[in-house]
């Protein structure tokens, strides 16, 4: 049975593969969506890209599903561990972080320090270590911090 570990909320959640992700998160109670997913969220429809995680701990042919139409969509411009919560099918244990485009300081860290931690029964034997972010389109784009090009917001194309 996969095991997801929600690094924000320090939260440890089995879950029987095949489950979807959101659905999990939310039945945990743990929180996907800031003050705009709460408002406009589509209920798991792949239509909103508002309850994005970023993942890591596994390869994501072992772990999850692959990305589906809506996620090359709305994630296209989005590092590559980042999945849309509604369409991700558990396959494996992972590591997830609620809410990437806040920012944490020192998350990049406590998300390595999380998958290092992992059972080695969870891990498969040809990854061993998180998954790198791919880097941005537009290197020359200001970045203020918060993961998003200026005057991008998730779920606003």
């Amino acid at each position: 049975m996969p095991t997801i570990h929600f690094l924000r909320e320090q939260l440890d959640v089995d879950c029987p593969a095949g489950a979807i992700l959101r659905d999990v998160a939310l039945d945990a109670g743990v929180e996907l969506y800031g003050l705009k997913g709460k408002l406009g969220n589509c209920g798991g429809c792949g239509q909103c890209s508002t309850c994005f995680v970023a993942v890591a701990g596994q390869d994501e042919d072992t772990c999850l599903t692959p990305r589906t139409a809506p996620e090359q969509r709305f994630l296209k411009r989005r590092p590559l561990n980042w999945r849309l919560a509604c369409q991700a099918v558990i396959r494996d244990s992972l590591v997830v972080v609620t809410r990437p485009q806040v920012g944490w300081p020192g998350g990049d860290q406590a998300l390595a320090a999380a998958v290092n931690a992992m059972p080695v029964n969870a891990m498969p034997s040809t990854q061993a270590s998180p998954r790198q972010d791919s880097e941005p389109d537009d290197p020359d784009a200001p970045d203020d911090g918060d993961g998003l090009e200026n005057g991008d917001e998730a779920g606003e194309r």
